[in-house]
């Protein structure tokens, strides 16, 4: 049994008695992210604003800048009350990964320990903008191609169309290739949020432990992601969606923590370093320092038989 198999076995196997309480975490999840957009949906009639208008950022009349400010809060606050929250519910699968199944209150210990809450902030933030900016390193040559292929296409001359085909192909191969090597770079940090759960490692740590630990394996992190692509597509139909939240969080976290796990073990035989009246001496030099041997010393072998032997 391979090692994806098994880690998906063993989640079915821990959720076995849970799956209520599972679900119920999902709906939870749901429901708290679904409450914004309300508030912001009622706010919006209340005040009569274009929520959604596609010249929100052209626009310069009150009403769409309220809308603007309007959906700026209610994404902080989303930011501010799901980022903990999801913390809480790693928390959750990592006491359930122990086989101890927690209340599903538990899931907001986060809000309760102002150290975790701010941590977890920090870690998205830091992780948001290293994703970003990898993105930027890694995507901004086939953007560039795009918007080149569109402005030579938006011409009348043939070659201009021919050069416009020929570079938005190449755009698109590129923007494939290269968005998949910016997939695998970014899952150096697949595992920063779960060094948080100990609550004693900070951020900077955190970070650096995940990309210590996925060194060399970022595509092997990839393709156990991509294996739940089906279940991923049957989620579009809703109701698969409360089965898969909780199969896929369990079987990252169960993969996560044998990363970590492995990553502990090749750290824990550390080479030491050897002293100053420990280190190595060439076989010349010890040929050398040992002093003449003195043949006159030297005596006759015999053999235990022989000495047994009586004399004639």
């Amino acid at each position: 049994m391979t090692l994806r198999k098994q880690v998906k076995y063993n989640a079915k196997r821990c959720l076995c008695n849970n799956w209520g309480k599972a679900i119920s975490i999902v709906l939870l999840n749901t429901a708290v992210y679904l409450l914004f957009a309300i508030i912001e949906m009622m706010i919006a009639q209340l005040l009569e604003l274009p929520i959604g208008d596609s010249t929100i950022l052209m626009s310069v009349s009150g009403a769409h800048t309220l809308s603007f400010i309007l959906s700026l809060l209610m994404s902080i606050g989303s930011f501010l009350l799901m980022v903990p929250l999801n913390l809480g519910i790693m928390r959750w699968y990592h006491s359930l990964s122990d086989g101890v199944s927690e209340d599903i209150m538990g899931i907001f210990s986060c809000f309760a320990n102002r150290k975790m809450f701010f941590r977890s902030l920090w870690l998205s933030l830091n992780t948001g903008v290293r994703i970003a900016l990898t993105a930027v390193l890694y995507l901004f040559l086939p953007t560039v191609g795009f918007v080149l292929s569109s402005f030579l296409l938006s011409s009348h001359l043939s070659e201009a169309l021919f050069l416009g085909s020929l570079s938005l192909v190449f755009s698109a191969v590129l923007f494939l290739l290269m968005g998949g090597f910016f997939l695998m770079r970014i899952q150096r940090y697949f595992l920063a949020k779960y060094y948080l759960l100990d609550g004693e490692t900070p951020v900077r740590q955190a970070i650096r432990s995940s990309v210590h630990a996925t060194r060399g394996i970022c595509d092997e992190i990839l393709v156990f992601k991509f294996s739940f692509l089906l279940w991923a597509l049957s989620s579009l139909l809703v109701l698969p969606v409360l089965y898969f939240s909780a199969y896929y969080s369990m079987s990252t976290m169960l993969y996560a923590r044998f990363l970590m796990e492995q990553d502990k073990r090749s750290n824990s035989i550390v080479p030491v370093a050897a002293d100053e009246n420990t280190r190595e001496v060439s076989f010349e030099q010890l040929h050398q320092s040992m002093p003449p041997e003195d043949l006159a010393q030297t005596q006759t072998f015999v053999h235990p038989s022989e000495e047994e032997q009586p004399n004639d």
